[in-house]
């Protein structure tokens, strides 16, 4: 799937490609392939008529390779060590977007259960990564 750049919308969050079939990466925080911190990569999980491609990512098990293609760079190769369900409501954003540590990757959907009142899901899927 596509990834574009994507910065902070107008509520403080981080911009999500309209797209289904685009992702986003965060450009205030590491690229993918940076020596130190997380790059995030987050994306729809469906559309009012159909899956997107983000939807299998809760069902993604540990030791999974996940590649991203570089334009006119080598391609990285990551291994998933996790998958998470957080909390919107309750979202730890210090634990995804840092800037310093070791390099990981973060992708990052809606999940969890179905709010007919908010017209979203209750719960965040993201799934962590380290280089390979």
């Amino acid at each position: 799937m596509a990834i574009v750049d994507v910065g902070v919308s107008p509520d403080g969050a981080m911009e999500i490609p309209e797209p289904f079939n685009e992702a986003g990466w965060y450009r205030f925080g590491p690229a993918p392939g940076a020596a130190a911190g997380t790059a995030v990569v987050a994306a729809h999980v469906d559309t009012t008529s159909d899956s997107a491609p983000f939807s299998q990512l809760k069902s993604i098990s540990p030791g999974t390779l996940v590649t991203v293609r570089r334009e006119g760079a080598a391609a990285l190769n990551f291994r998933v060590t996790g998958v998470e369900l957080m909390a919107k409501d309750a979202f730890e954003g210090a634990s995804i977007f840092r800037r310093e540590g070791l390099p990981q990757l973060k992708l990052v959907t809606c999940g969890g259960r179905w709010l007919d009142e908010q017209q979203n899901y209750g719960d965040n899927v993201i799934v962590t990564a380290v280089p390979a």
